[in-house]
This record gives structure tokens, sequence and C-alpha cells, in this order.
């Protein structure tokens, strides 16, 4: 029940449509996994966390931040840079600057210190 997992350079865009997924195959097969007590999306909220590396950023920011909306508003995200490699993500123009300032102050700072227990 306390476990806590990060998952990391795997990206986090494809993460709404595998909870959505998760969710429909687990609403059919609840007989199959009656120890399931909730939503596998709901598991996901509770335990997962990911960083930003590699930044797959939508054209439109809009739906950048649907797929933050999906993450709990962003607090189950955290930056990473993948630095020294030539493809890494620099800080100041990893995140897209449509993203209001608490969510982007969370997702470079607050997210990784509550997580590690550093806050």
């Amino acid at each position: 029940p306390e476990l806590r997992i990060v998952i990391i350079e795997g990206g986090f865009a494809w993460v709404p449509s595998f909870a959505w997924r998760m969710d429909r195959s687990w609403k059919r097969l609840k007989a199959e996994v009656p120890f399931l007590k909730k939503a596998p999306s709901e598991y996901i909220l509770e335990h997962f966390w990911f960083t930003s590396q590699p930044m797959e950023e939508p054209r439109q920011p809009r739906h950048f931040e649907q797929i933050l909306e999906h993450l709990d508003g962003g607090s189950r995200l955290m930056f990473a840079t993948d630095y020294p490699h030539w493809d890494f993500d620099s800080p100041d123009r990893a995140l897209p600057g449509t993203l209001p300032f608490e969510v982007r102050r969370n997702i470079m700072s607050e997210n990784a210190r509550q997580f590690y227990r550093l806050a």
C-alpha cells in the first residue's frame, strides 16, 4: 500500500490513454481480479510518478495541459534533463511557457522534494 514508483525516461504522454485502457479492461473483467478494489487509474495516481524526459510536447499547449490534468494537475510529474546526453532537455526550455508558475515550480522542484521526502 505504500509502494511508490518513479518511471524515469519513459515519457508521460502515454499515461492517460494507458490508464483509460486499463480501467476499461478492469470494468469488463472485474470478476477475474476481485482483489482490486479500485480502478487501475486510481492506483496509478496513488503510486506512480513520472519524469519529464523525454519531453513530449504536443503542438497545442492546451493538449499539454490536458495531459497534466490526467496526472493530478502535474503533481505526478518531476523534471528530468537527461544531461549530459546530447539530446538533454534544457531546464529553461523544457516546459511550455504557457504553464502557470505554480505548476512549473511543482514540476521543476516541489514534486521531487515531496517524493524524496526532502520538503
